[in-house]
């Protein structure tokens, strides 16, 4: 997230009214990354959405729908459900290319380097200066969306589960 912090350093210079918008909890790593905040002289265009905890599920729906887009720059990630919960919300999403996301994402994100501040501002300028490419990306995340459903994840574990205990019994 201290890099999206730099990236966002450098889009401030195309993009002066840009925010940057945090949304999750408080916890070590995010006070850590407060205590970055701090340091940058655009600090106060970056917003800790968060201050008492978790965001209400409608005010996050709210963050998604009139976001220019949702960032995500991780560099370890297991799935990578925001990034599909901002595609249901209309939300284009730009990602980092690395672990599952690019195969969750699949053609619905705009990916960047993670470790390359450069790139991921470029990536993210794109998709902000685009109202084309947003939304193309907007129109793919809802159907890339559709692949996706707990009702569909759980028939698939029970079918594996049932199919399993046949293989031991």
């Amino acid at each position: 997230l201290d890099r999206l912090v730099s990236a966002f350093g450098l889009l401030k210079e195309h993009h002066p009214d840009l925010k940057l918008v945090f949304v999750g909890k408080i916890e070590y790593h995010a006070k850590q990354l407060q205590k970055f905040v701090k340091k940058q002289t655009y600090k106060d265009d970056i917003i800790f959405a968060n201050e008492n905890g978790f965001v209400e599920d409608d005010t996050l729906k709210w963050y998604l729908q009139n976001a220019r887009a949702y960032v995500f720059p991780s560099l370890t990630e297991g799935f990578g459900l925001t990034g599909l919960e901002a595609m249901v919300h209309g939300c284009p999403v730009v990602s980092s290319n690395t672990t599952t996301l690019p195969e969750v994402h699949g053609d619905a994100a705009h990916y960047f380097d993670p470790t390359d501040i450069h790139d991921m501002a470029a990536k993210i300028d794109e998709v902000i200066s685009s109202d084309p490419l947003r939304k193309k990306l907007i129109v793919k995340g809802y159907e890339n969306a559709k692949r996706f459903s707990w009702r569909r994840y759980t028939q698939q574990n029970l079918a594996l589960f049932k199919e399993l205990l046949k293989v031991h019994v």
